[in-house]
């Protein structure tokens, strides 16, 4: 099941507590209400404990901010959120899920990542505790899925997995490179692009579906020319590495596709200290939304950052408040993808401050619960621009 993107926010002066909502054909604010937000928590069984199995780092990059919206949300449904953090270490994540469930009492659910592909053996220990447990971000893959099971069909207490669309995602970076190159080139392309394409890492479902969108892309603009593809491991440092050892053997370079920010960025550090002007003389596309990577958009060193899906955090929540409150779509489709979408020099100014800021706080969450909106019967997930509501 896919969802259409459902929200946009508008510019800095406007948005100071105002987070605009975009349902069906209607537009309506989404001002937090305490009192209902009071009125809300009241209804919710009696305390609700949630653990999340956080793969990343709970201070810093893209799963803290991951972190940061769940608990927002969490906060607002008023549920209880236990995080236990494992700094990109899949041995530490199989200790962290281990404490979440020697928790006394047990959880009532846990969200678990399948990063690495460690997903099974917690969705497998959640079955046999009787725990629900919902997948997020990085599903178990389709050869894991005809092993073990899927989701309420056979493992029943795995309740439902939320993913955002990842090869599109993938698609999109490749893209935007031919059209970067374009602009630079006056609106020309100066024959074949040599292109490094840099992934996360060769087993985490998210950056698989990434480079399976890149291959789509090289298959349909034989304009990017693919000379090698490396793995950096999230890393901005193995990304500089990488990119640095690339250019030291003379290696041809016109455009990066990089898998997440971090990555990006590494590149443009090692293209800088080579003398070369990121944006200009190489082409840079990344993903994650992250402060860093949306500076480096406004400077026009790269040329988008895709992203939003660490409002998957948030996204989780709401389908939780919504299964425990019975809504019938959770019961019949467990597995849910919503899409992320590309943030450009171009479109930054429609997002406000809250992406620089990172106050999640301002968004009232609990408007996109469809318990709170009972006339509408999909979840409507995702950014919306200007250009989309034309």
């Amino acid at each position: 099941m896919l969802l259409g993107l459902g929200w946009y926010f508008v510019g800095e002066r406007e948005l100071r507590g105002i987070f605009l909502c975009l349902f069906g054909g209607g537009l309506f604010f989404a001002m937090a209400s305490i009192q209902a937000r009071a009125d809300q928590n009241e209804s919710q069984p009696d305390h609700i404990r949630v653990a999340f199995i956080n793969p990343g780092y709970g201070d810093r990059g893209f799963w803290k901010d991951v972190r940061d919206t769940m608990q927002a949300a969490a906060d607002q449904f008023g549920y209880e959120l236990i995080v236990f953090d494992s700094d990109r270490d899949w041995k530490m994540m199989v200790e962290s899920a281990q404490k979440a469930f020697a928790l006394q009492p047990p959880p009532d659910f846990i969200i678990a990542v399948n990063e690495h592909q460690q997903g099974t053996r917690i969705v497998l220990e959640a079955e046999q505790r009787g725990i629900p447990v919902i997948m997020l971000l990085n599903d178990l893959t389709e050869e894991q899925k005809d092993t073990y099971g899927r989701p309420r069909k056979d493992i029943k207490n795995w309740i439902l997995t939320l993913t955002p669309d990842n090869e599109r995602a993938g698609y999109d970076i490749a893209k935007s490179l031919i059209d970067g190159a374009r602009a630079v080139n006056g609106d020309q392309l100066p024959g074949k692009l040599c292109l490094l394409s840099i992934a996360g890492d060769r087993k985490t479902p998210a950056s698989l579906e990434r480079l399976t969108g890149l291959d789509h892309a090289l298959s349909r603009y034989p304009v990017l020319d693919e000379q090698r593809r490396l793995v950096a491991n999230w890393s901005y440092d193995e990304a500089y590495r990488q990119t640095e050892a690339w250019l030291k053997r003379g290696g041809c370079i016109d455009a990066v596709w990089a898998a997440n920010d971090n990555i990006a960025l590494g590149a443009i550090g090692a293209l800088e200290a080579a003398g070369k002007i990121p944006g200009q003389d190489v082409v840079i596309g990344g993903l994650n939304w992250s402060r860093e990577g949306l500076a480096a958009v406004l400077n026009n060193q790269m040329t988008l950052t895709h992203g939003g899906h660490f409002f998957a955090g948030a996204w989780v929540m709401v389908l939780l408040h919504d299964y425990i409150n019975d809504v019938a779509i959770l019961k019949d489709t467990p597995e849910i993808t919503f899409r992320m979408e590309a943030v450009t020099r171009a479109n930054l100014p429609e997002f406000g401050d809250v992406l620089f800021s990172r106050d999640w706080n301002k968004i009232d969450f609990s408007r996109f619960s469809l318990v709170n909106s009972p006339t509408r019967s999909e979840y409507q997930f995702g950014l919306l621009t200007q250009s989309h509501r034309q």
